[in-house]
């Protein structure tokens, strides 16, 4: 609901660093409004600017929506208007302002300059409006934080349920410092797939062809693009040359390319999901592989039973576990689905203990963190250690996670069968 009379846009192109804060504009707009995927609009949005601005854009965009439950707190504590009558654009624009107030590097003359800016490009009435409320900002600064659970929630960045469920099953010290670890940004990092890595690449200890490239460093076609957690799922399979392996939840296909890479041609991969596009999608890149595709749904695939070596389920979840590059996952997922997601992955799991063979061996991994997805799926079954990775243990399991590790979030465990 517009509070203004509508504006129009400016011919003249955009300032560089007016140009950068109206793409994080557009992000934000489009993840929050639109549910696009931060990590995929970032890319088409940013584009077009030089490579300085697009960086500037991407970090004020993924940083407004880490930061928005404190940016929307300020801005309410001090706007004469409600935040939904203000116009949606706007008050996108002002999100963004106020947390590079609150929260950048930035000088607040060039926050307030460009965000005006930004703002009378799309609706001129209201510059004076955010400029009264950044300044105002920038005199007041933010409102104190609760001194309660829902102030320690706050400082995270997190919904209240989500730091309730992280302190009861992690206990507060934990909690905390994986959730502080989550709103960081995550490196650039790649599986080596052939060759020497380059010089200026960083070995991800622990985590066998894993690399962190520098912020400009070229992706070879040596390398495959993925996070060292979703690396350390293909190393606990570990598949053996000659084996039949399904990758029961596979789209959209990065850790069934390591399983294909480590047969190096001997043996079966067989990648399976519900989803007809992603499959197709997936089959495309992996182009010239040995990996099988089809279409089925993990709950009931069509396969023999015992005919497989390995099975890996990669399951659907919350994805609590990738909040530095998806930080919008934390308002798209609710409390009330884990039970749901719980039971979705406890049926995927039996089929999986169907289709392996006796003595054969089952991964599961979820890139998320929540007890309901991971230890409690898997309580009863005959779990076996995970040996050799970095991280802790849990239950029956092995936790990766930004704060322990460096990399995504990422429960793993192994079923013998």
């Amino acid at each position: 609901m517009g509070a203004w009379p509508a504006g129009r846009s400016r011919a003249a192109p955009l300032k560089p660093g007016v140009a950068a804060r109206a793409a994080a504009r557009t992000i934000v707009s489009r993840v929050l409004r639109s549910g696009a995927y931060s990590n995929r609009v970032v890319r088409s949005e940013t584009r077009k600017l030089p490579i300085r601005d697009a960086a500037l854009a991407q970090r004020l965009a993924y940083d407004t929506i880490r930061n928005l439950l404190r940016v929307d707190r300020t801005i309410q504590t001090v706007s004469t208007r409600p935040l939904d009558k203000i116009q949606d654009d706007v008050l996108d624009t002002l999100r963004v302002g106020v947390n590079e107030v609150l929260f950048a590097r930035t000088t607040n003359h060039a926050a307030v300059d460009s965000t005006v800016e930004v703002v009378r490009s799309i609706q001129p009435a209201a510059t004076g409006f955010c400029n009264a409320i950044l300044r105002t900002v920038i005199r007041e600064g933010e409102p104190p934080l609760p001194d309660d659970a829902g102030g320690a929630a706050l400082r995270v960045g997190q919904p209240l349920w989500i730091w309730e469920l992280m302190v009861e099953a992690w206990g507060p010290a934990e909690a905390e410092a994986f959730l502080v670890a989550s709103q960081m940004d995550a490196a650039r990092t790649v599986r080596l797939r052939s060759g020497e890595p380059p010089e200026a690449a960083q070995a991800i200890a622990g985590i066998g062809g894993a690399y962190i490239l520098p912020p400009t460093g070229d992706v070879l076609d040596s390398m495959a693009v993925q996070d060292g957690a979703s690396i350390a799922v293909g190393l606990a399979l570990d598949p053996q040359p000659g084996e039949r392996i399904l990758d029961l939840a596979a789209a959209p296909g990065g850790k069934t390319l390591h399983v294909a890479d480590r047969l190096d041609g001997r043996g079966l991969v067989v990648a399976s999901d519900r989803h007809p596009r992603r499959v197709s999608s997936a089959a495309d890149h992996l182009r010239g592989s040995m990996v099988r595709w089809c279409v089925a749904d993990a709950r009931l695939a069509p396969y023999r039973t015992a005919s497989f070596d390995r099975v890996l389920l990669d399951a659907p979840c919350s994805g609590l576990g990738t909040l530095r590059r998806r930080p919008e996952v934390r308002f798209r997922v609710k409390a009330s689905d884990l039970k749901d997601l719980s039971h979705l992955q406890a049926l995927m799991v039996s089929e999986a203990l169907r289709l392996v063979r006796p003595g054969g061996v089952i991964v599961y991994s979820v890139c998320t963190v929540t007890p309901q997805e991971t230890v409690g799926v898997v309580e009863g079954l005959p779990t076996e250690p995970i040996v050799g990775l970095p991280g802790r243990p849990w239950a029956g399991g092995w936790l990766l996670a930004p704060h322990l590790t460096g990399t995504d979030g990422m429960f793993i465990t192994k079923i013998r069968a």
